[in-house]
């Protein structure tokens, strides 16, 4: 049967095997949600339009150009009751700077409720099998806003630098960072300690104590707790491998609060995977609690895939001559499939690819061609 799905088919079975494993609950959406979710959640959004229309009711409705925002919007915990769901659906935009609108398919799950380290490691750990189910070599990059903001507040600068902060540690911009420092008269421990943050990565247990010599307040403390938490969750699990801490990692999105992530693997152009903890997110929706998940971009696969086209079309092609009743092919058929075999049935050869070729006879018997 592996023959004729596609590896994109073949890799949805594995990441909804393995989220099943962890008490993670399929959850489908209606293609579309009222204009207005999206409108007061903007800075929540990938850059790019939304396509919107009015339905028969009068209302401005969008086709979903993401999928958090839906799962935050309709699902409620219960105390001590968290919900775990998990999703392959389609979003749709219009790709930031280019012209036109992408259907995108996106696989992944996430946790509303008491997300506590325990939790959280989980998450960061399927993360992780999900880059391993795509095969080849992965890195799963994690960071912790809480830290990097810590470390920008000890800077004593205003809202508008710490946001050019953010983007300048993102693109790991040394000399941005010193040049915005200087102009908003930061100096001295702060700005050296910010700039050897940016500078970090590597395996996240032997960057663990860097993190913890960087440390400065509350904040960062609170960080630096989480992350040892979710590390030493990842060792139980077995999960370290391939795993590395990457405090450049940030958002500019308003709601990602704490832990973030970015996935990679080997020949796709940029991350395929990326998620974070969100709790921000549900205060805005008007709900208690921490929410933490995370998506993979499947169209982002592609390139992947190009060169993995199943090699045969069917196992079996089937020559009908005409020669066999229409009875005794559909016999033979079925005596094919119901031994594990696909089947393609013609009154010749023709072309496509086929692992052996037979011929049915007017007695119904099957003779090799091959």
């Amino acid at each position: 049967m592996d023959e004729i799905l596609t590896r994109e088919e073949r890799l949805l079975q594995s990441l909804r095997a393995l989220y099943s494993k962890y008490g993670y609950r399929p959850y489908r959406m209606s293609k579309f949600e009222e204009y207005d979710l999206y409108a007061n959640n903007r800075s929540f959004l990938p850059a790019g339009g939304v396509i919107t229309f009015t339905d028969t009711n009068g209302r401005l409705m969008a086709l979903k150009p993401d999928v958090t925002l839906s799962i935050a919007k309709n699902l409620t915990a219960k105390p001590g009751e968290p919900v775990r769901v998990y999703y392959d659906e389609s979003v749709y935009r219009a790709p930031d700077r280019q012209l036109g609108f992408q259907e995108i398919t996106q696989a992944g799950l996430e946790y509303l409720g008491e997300a506590d380290a325990y939790a959280m490691g989980e998450v960061v750990m399927l993360a992780a099998r999900s880059l391993a189910c795509l095969g080849g070599e992965y890195a799963l990059d994690i960071s912790h806003m809480g830290f990097i903001n810590g470390l920008i507040g000890a800077l004593g600068v205003d809202e508008h630098v710490r946001v050019e902060l953010l983007r300048a540690v993102s693109g790991r911009n040394i000399h941005a960072i010193r040049e915005l420092c200087a102009r908003s008269g930061a100096q001295g421990a702060p700005v050296e300690r910010l700039c050897r943050a940016v500078g970090l990565y590597g395996p996240v247990r032997e960057n663990l104590e860097a993190l913890r010599d960087m440390s400065v307040n509350s904040e960062t403390e609170r960080a630096v707790g989480e992350m040892s938490a979710i590390t030493g969750v990842l060792e139980s699990f077995g999960a370290l491998e391939g795993v590395n801490l990457d405090l450049s990692i940030t958002s500019d999105m308003d709601y990602y609060n704490g832990l973030v992530f970015k996935g990679y693997v080997a020949g796709a152009p940029s991350a395929v995977l990326s998620g974070g903890r969100y709790d921000s997110l549900l205060s805005k929706l008007g709900k208690s609690g921490a929410a933490v998940g995370f998506a993979v971009y499947l169209n982002l696969l592609e390139r992947l895939y190009e060169s993995d086209a199943p090699e045969y079309d069917a196992g079996v092609l089937l020559i009908n001559d005409s020669t066999a009743g229409p009875r005794a092919v559909a016999a033979a058929v079925k005596q094919l499939t119901d031994g594990g075999e696909s089947v393609v049935v013609r009154s010749a050869a023709g072309g496509g690819k086929f692992r052996r070729t037979l011929r049915i006879n007017a007695e119904g018997g099957l003779e090799s061609l091959d």
